[in-house]
């Protein structure tokens, strides 16, 4: 892996203060000026963002709000028509409380995994027949034009929430909410406040974590603020999970969101029925908030296994048959289609190029896929149109529907486009690294000082450094089958020792010993063990001249 250092000061050479390197810091961030600085480290209160700050229309919001309100003036039935992903599920649980809490005559609705993402045209109709009036869209319904076409014919009103990538047309709807600065949700959340107030910040937070929207701007201050209001939540069904997941609500950030919470919230859809996750976050009942969380930390465990088989042979059917493409493009029957994202995002890391699985189906088959850096897989699949259905996205991930006989035909299209575009490109990741510095820099008030630049997450990356020439201590592996490193590292010019752990580098193992020094790239964390807090390095890559 390549290293690509973003400030060329070396505190090693020259003593530099906690004060400079925090300035280092900001600017790798692109954040240079007084004024920029200052909205960066103390940001809006979220009640203060203003619906231009985050690019949505106050005139459509306008008449959404005249409509719901007529809604529920002449008690008309209103379906908020969610996603069935973390986003979509906050956003519809957000919006249907603010709607309940108006006394409107409404209910949520998820669709099944299987039954697509998005409206469909069947399930309009039966909501009609059912007396619906009016349908408010979350976290999709921007690419839904010729839907919203039909649900004006049968008499239902559409609004929609959205923040992915608009189509070719925008559909005719009463009302279109749409941004693509915010996840879903907190587009969602924009109009439930004008209805209500800002209540479920909470929800924004987990879904603006989870669909790893950039950490800056009005974002930054959702997660920020959102985060305090998470650890303080009364909500029965996060409580639950919180226990399930193992792990104290004032402990809770950005890692317990991405990693334990939100893929719990998505187990529910990928395996079964995503209602169960919404249920969770909206129900009052304490003994049903354990009964369902339960529930969805087993599945979770099941989506982890189902994951990581069809990783296997995923990963052995394209190296067998297609490892010189520069997209990896793989299909098979046994594959469920609510894990094929997570199998295609592990593919993409792995490889660094485009990846694309598909569960083929008899008729139909659903694919899903991951990108790199710099290449718009949303745009490469849309110019394919004419050979598939139903699809969506953003330039990083997308899905879409495929009729089965017609999987070859794309594959070798999609192949073909991506090889153009892709040619003069290497396909192997850099690794951007902030700064150097020695051992002797790390302390706690040091790693105390970082903590101003949180929440971390997309777009605001946790700093990243690098420190030469270290001494090895001590090394061995840890965890099953011995995947991860475990060290205890040293300079010369320090009496102390480091321990640093590397996640998924215990491959490196026999390639290091205390004779050897290294280079090492890591993030500065802090461990806890019985009540003492200690500093850690999580390792990221290691360099030992030239035998590694």
């Amino acid at each position: 892996m390549k290293w690509k250092i973003l400030s060329k000061v070396k505190s090693q050479k020259a003593k530099v203060k906690t004060e400079e390197i925090l300035k280092i810091l900001l600017a790798n961030r692109g954040l240079k000026t007084e004024k920029e600085i200052d909205e960066f480290l103390n940001p809006k209160k979220p009640e203060e963002i203003t619906l231009k700050e985050v690019g949505i229309d106050s005139s459509q919001v306008a008449k959404a709000i005249t409509r719901i309100k007529k809604a529920i003036q002449k008690k008309e039935k209103i379906i908020v028509y969610g996603d069935y992903d973390t986003d979509g599920l906050c956003g519809t649980a957000v919006l249907w409380e603010a709607l309940n809490h108006l006394k409107a005559d409404v209910l949520p609705f998820i669709p099944l995994r299987e039954e697509g993402f998005g409206l469909k045209v069947e399930r309009i109709e039966k909501l009609a027949s059912q007396g619906v009036k009016l349908i408010i869209t979350v976290d999709q319904g921007i690419v839904a034009y010729q839907q919203v076409k039909h649900a004006q014919k049968l008499g239902i009103d559409v609004i929609i929430t959205d923040h992915h990538v608009l189509g070719e047309k925008k559909p005719k709807a009463l009302a279109i909410i749409h941004t693509t600065k915010l996840a879903g949700c907190g587009v969602a959340w924009f109009l439930a406040r004008q209805l209500q107030g800002d209540d479920g910040l909470d929800l924004v937070t987990i879904a603006t974590i989870s669909d790893m929207i950039p950490l800056v701007g009005p974002n930054r201050s959702l997660v920020k603020y959102g985060l305090k209001e998470l650890r303080q939540t009364k909500r029965p069904g996060l409580l639950a999970l919180f226990d399930f997941a193992g792990f104290k609500k004032e402990n809770l950030g950005v890692f317990e969101v991405s990693y334990m919470i939100s893929p719990r919230l998505n187990a529910s859809g990928r395996l079964d029925d995503s209602i169960e996750s919404l249920r969770l976050l909206c129900t009052k009942d304490e003994k049903r908030a354990i009964s369902l969380a339960q529930k969805i930390d087993q599945q979770n465990r099941e989506r982890q296994n189902l994951t990581e088989k069809t990783m296997i042979h995923a990963r052995e059917l394209w190296l067998r048959q297609d490892s010189q493409n520069h997209l990896i493009f793989v299909a098979h029957e046994s594959y469920q289609e609510g894990i094929v994202g997570l199998v295609a995002g592990k593919l993409s890391e792995e490889f660094y190029r485009p990846a694309i699985v598909v569960a083929k189906g008899g008729e139909f088959s659903r694919g899903s896929a991951r990108s790199i850096k710099g290449f718009d897989i949303l745009e490469v699949i849309r110019s394919c149109a004419s050979m598939i259905g139903s699809h969506g996205g953003h330039p990083k991930a997308a899905a879409f529907m495929v009729e089965t006989a017609k999987i070859e035909m794309l594959k070798k299209r999609l192949t073909e486009i991506t090889k153009e575009k892709l040619k003069d490109k290497k396909l192997s990741p850099t690794l951007n690294v902030d700064m150097e510095l020695g051992l002797e820099d790390l302390t706690f008030n040091f790693y105390q000082e970082l903590s101003l630049l949180e929440p971390f997450g997309e777009g605001n990356p946790q700093p990243v450094f690098v420190s030469r020439d270290i001494k090895i201590v001590e090394v061995k592996t840890v965890g099953g089958n011995n995947q991860h490193l475990k060290l205890r590292l040293t300079s010369p010019s320090l009496k102390l020792t480091f321990e640093a752990i590397g996640f998924g580098l215990g491959h490196l193992y026999h390639q290091l010993s205390p004779e050897k020094n290294i280079d090492v790239v890591y993030n500065l964390t802090t461990d806890e063990w019985n009540g003492n807090h200690k500093l850690q390095l999580k390792i990221k890559d290691i360099q030992n001249g030239k035998e590694i």
